[in-house]
């Protein structure tokens, strides 16, 4: 009898030891769903954020072309200053020169 009983343990065992194969098998398994959902998520992100980044370097592009025009502009305001500073003192020079004329 203590043969049988010896082997209903060995038994037992093995019985037991696949079923914690299963568990671990069926853990496993589990942990690769669910990283492949999270996987598949961060894929989402990762699209959505390179968008993201489209759209900030066409804004950024279009800042440097008004940055350039705004250049351009101040340029050409410096310089209409300068011509405005020219034929002020030559219309102030013309005034003098009026002034000292007599009649």
């Amino acid at each position: 009898m203590q043969q049988g009983s010896f082997q209903f343990i060995k038994e037992g065992t093995s019985v037991d030891k696949l079923q914690m194969l299963e568990e671990k098998i069926t853990k496993v398994i589990d942990r690769i769903r669910s990283l492949t959902e999270e996987n598949e998520a961060l894929k989402g992100t990762i699209a959505e954020l390179k968008k993201e980044i489209q759209q900030r370097e066409h804004e950024m592009n279009a800042m440097k072309q008004d940055f350039k025009s705004m250049e351009s502009l101040k340029s050409n305001i410096e310089k209409l200053h300068g011509e405005r500073e020219a034929v002020r003192s030559q219309v102030e020079s013309l005034i003098k020169e009026l002034e000292s004329v007599e009649f």
